[in-house]
């Protein structure tokens, strides 16, 4: 059972050093429809919209400026990592 967890705690780390920041780095950028990046873009965001929406309605954007990223990898780093941890 302790394997599994820990299994659970790579794949979210995994997801959000591998799906979730390069989204949050890609939308730094205007980048060209049509493109690989832009291809690149699409997939990544319909990889995190199912876990950012919830937190978007709990805490819209303030002032042009979308903390749901913030909130889910914080959440992560200090709430369900550690718990599947022990």
């Amino acid at each position: 059972m302790h394997s599994i967890f820990r299994i659970i705690v790579v794949l979210i780390y995994l997801y959000i050093y591998l799906i979730m920041l390069p989204l949050a780095l890609l939308s730094w950028f205007r980048i060209r429809p049509g493109t690989t990046l832009a291809r690149v873009q699409v997939f990544l965001y319909r990889a995190t919209e199912p876990v950012l929406r919830p937190v978007r309605r709990i805490i819209p954007p303030m002032a042009g400026l979308d903390i749901s990223f913030l909130v889910v990898i914080l959440l992560a780093q200090f709430v369900i990592i550690p718990v599947l941890s022990r």
